[in-house]
């Protein structure tokens, strides 16, 4: 009769055998999960900054007004007026330029609607929201379009699927998605 230990001891030999897997090095396999930010818009308004790695960075704020959701225009203006105290304490910037920033939002119009309706697109209307600012737009680089873009994008639709078209002091750029 075999003993208790030697029992033992096969067992754990097999266990350290394993099931033939041979021990490999770390594959790499792409970059970090991402997880999609859809804020409750009656609840919060999502707003895109650079962060501390210089990617854009979507930050979720809690609503201060009794518009629910707020007009985009409202959203635009909580972008402009920068990030907070804490957001920068976290690496939290803006690309946009300095400066008084005025903006003026002509809405897109849904387009599942029949025309007529409240909620419909009539003809003719526009496909893209529409931003105006008394700042320049044609001469600023990708991060701070991005954050405009996306800004607006997300305050029109959750999920950001609207396009926008911009228009500024220098001259109006095609309309963009938020990708």
């Amino acid at each position: 009769m075999r003993s208790v230990r030697s029992l033992a001891l096969e067992s754990a030999s097999l266990l350290l055998a394993g099931c033939g897997i041979q021990a490999s090095e770390v594959v790499e396999a792409g970059g970090p999960a991402v997880v999609p930010v859809a804020p409750d818009q009656l609840e919060r308004m999502l707003l895109f900054f650079v962060g501390p790695d210089g990617r854009p960075i979507p930050v979720a704020r809690p609503l201060d007004w009794g518009d629910s959701p707020p007009p985009t225009a409202k959203t635009l203006a909580a972008l402009l007026a920068d990030p907070t105290e804490e957001e920068r304490a976290a690496g939290i910037t803006t690309r946009l330029p300095a400066g008084p920033k005025q903006v003026e939002v002509v809405p897109a119009a849904r387009e599942d609607s029949v025309v007529g309706q409240e909620a419909g697109r009539p003809a003719g209307a526009p496909e893209a929201v529409r931003v105006t600012t008394t700042s320049r737009c044609r001469s600023l680089d990708a991060a701070p379009l991005r954050q405009l873009v996306c800004t607006t994008a997300h305050a029109e639709d959750p999920e950001g699927l609207v396009k926008v078209a911009l228009t500024g002091s220098d001259g109006s750029l095609l309309a963009a998605g938020c990708a």
